[in-house]
């Protein structure tokens, strides 16, 4: 749906420029982004084309801006969900999977207007940078958080790239998949608990066995005291 823009106050720039962005996404995700154009995204917004201009210089720049806009709020809610002082790997994977899930509407549009991107043939330089480098995260993340889970004795011993690599994959057909099978936000997050539970069976890692020795072993640590 796209977000109404606020009748009783006068937003501020920053305020604006998100609604421009998150009203873009929306028409790009639901009609072609190719299609769509500056002056149709102005009156979805309510806005004067002219302020569109004031804050991007052209469709391709506020494109740009669009699907930076929505990989760094995937990132902000990532980390809403990871514990910093958190030293367990299986934390930082779940925390990603979860951002999937809490950010899935989203990340449907996301990975909409990037396939339409793919699919049209011309390509932009930053945008082919920005999309190299959110998969090139996913896989960082991924992979080292596996490799530390292998070191630790938490997971077995697989290999920690290409089981990333399956992750990341599955990950992108689930939201590909939601488009064309139905279900919306709750199918999409079934299929990532599946996947999760799948993949906590691959690598060998209980999260109920270790949860209960955790817990043991913070009461030993009491009863010493």
């Amino acid at each position: 749906m796209i977000p109404e823009p606020s009748t009783r106050r006068r937003l501020a720039p920053a305020e604006r420029a998100s609604l421009i962005r998150e009203t873009a996404l929306e028409l790009f995700a639901t009609t072609h982004f190719s299609i769509v154009n500056v002056r149709q995204i102005a009156q979805a917004c309510k806005v004067n084309v002219a302020l569109i201009y004031h804050y991007f210089d052209d469709k391709d720049h506020l494109f740009r801006s669009v699907l930076a806009y929505a990989i760094e709020r995937l990132m902000v809610g990532f980390e809403a969900l990871r514990d910093p002082a958190e030293d367990d790997p299986a934390a930082v994977i779940d925390a990603w999977l979860k951002a999937q899930v809490k950010m899935a509407p989203m990340l449907v549009q996301m990975v909409k207007i990037m396939a339409d991107y793919a699919a049209l043939g011309v390509h932009d330089a930053e945008v082919d940078a920005m999309i190299k480098s959110l998969y090139a995260r996913e896989q960082k993340l991924l992979q080292q958080s596996l490799s530390r889970g292998i070191a630790q004795g938490r997971f077995r011993d697989v290999d920690a790239a290409r089981t990333a690599r399956f992750v990341g994959r599955q990950l992108d057909g689930i939201f590909h998949a939601s488009t064309t099978r139905g279900g919306g936000s709750r199918r999409i997050a079934q299929d990532i608990a599946e996947l999760r539970e799948f993949l906590w069976h691959f690598v060998g890692h209980d999260p109920a066995r270790q949860k209960r020795a955790r817990m043991q072993t913070t009461s030993a640590r009491r009863t010493r005291r």
